[in-house]
């Protein structure tokens, strides 16, 4: 009598045979057939999903400030990305609309833009809490700033976000706070091959 989860030699003999059941094959054994019969051009790898996901990102944001602007006042744009920590494979993305500053907060990345005198700036950028001792263990691989919003973030140091401590209410913004400018920055592209 076969019990399940036992390998007998005839299942043995198979490669990319299912022990549980004989005339079945492995995720595995299903994934290499895929792999060697169905080559099409149109299909997605893994590194094209960062440029779609950099792109689509850049599209929102555009998107977000024409419709924004439209309001006619500053106002701060709150991009926040989250990962499924179960779903890894899952991305869920909000555009917020603020008139006032926002509460720095992991997974978001803050613009502050004035419609009239078209002035766009940078505010912050904060990965998820969990990923954020890894970020600063390769401090080197990274911007600066983004390293100072990191630990300010963790030391919380809200004054590097634009809050200071009120003494009758709790943290309020700083008034006339100057966030940080866009730059152009051509990205550097180390290799790792040899001349």
């Amino acid at each position: 009598m076969l019990h399940l989860g036992t390998a007998t030699n005839a299942t043995l003999s198979k490669p990319n045979t299912s022990i549980y059941d004989p005339s079945r094959k492995t995720v595995g054994g299903i994934y290499l057939d895929a792999q060697a019969h169905n080559r099409h051009e149109d299909q997605i790898e893994i590194g094209d999903m960062s440029r779609e996901l950099t792109t689509s990102l850049v599209d929102d944001i555009n998107d977000a400030i024409k419709n924004f602007d439209l309001k006619g006042k500053p106002y701060y744009l709150v991009v926040h990305e989250k990962k499924d920590l179960q779903m890894k494979q899952t991305l869920a993305r909000r555009i917020l609309y603020f008139g006032y500053r926002p509460w720095p907060e992991d997974d978001t990345t803050v613009f502050w833009k004035d419609p009239k005198t078209q002035d766009l700036r940078f505010c912050w950028c904060l990965p998820h809490w969990s990923e954020m001792w890894t970020t600063l263990s390769y401090a080197d691989q990274y911007d600066p700033d983004f390293i100072a919003d990191i630990k300010a973030w963790q030391n919380f140091d809200l004054t590097h976000f634009g809050f200071y401590k009120h003494p009758d209410l709790e943290w309020v913004p700083i008034p006339n706070f100057r966030d940080r400018p866009l730059r152009n920055q051509t990205p550097v592209v180390d290799s790792l091959l040899t001349a």
